[in-house]
């Protein structure tokens, strides 16, 4: 399965998230530290857009209700048996690609 280019590092903005649309899927790109993690847009509460959010540190915070999220792997600080979906990224130079896993 291929990656897939979907955005460049410079368009992804620092302490918040870019929004992509992939295969009818909604994915949130975050830069932490020189590196790009993509996630779940949807917040599993009440599905507001993750990528409108903040990132502090790790966490992405949803601005609807500031449930949080690891953006490396999904989880929950608070509960861990809940995550959101994350997906391996790959960067080369400014662009970044997705690998999409059939669901």
């Amino acid at each position: 399965m291929p990656f897939i280019p979907v955005a460049k590092i410079s368009d992804i903005p620092h302490e918040s998230g870019l929004l992509v649309e992939m295969q009818k899927r909604d994915i949130a790109l975050f830069q932490l530290e020189g590196t790009v993690y993509a996630t779940s847009d949807v917040c599993p509460h009440q599905g507001a857009s993750l990528s409108t959010g903040t990132l502090n540190g790790e966490k992405i915070v949803c601005p609807w209700h500031q449930w949080c999220f690891n953006v490396k792997d999904g989880s929950s600080p608070l509960n861990p048996r809940l995550k959101i979906k994350t997906y391996e990224v790959k960067q080369e130079g400014d662009q970044v690609s997705i690998l999409l896993p059939d669901e």
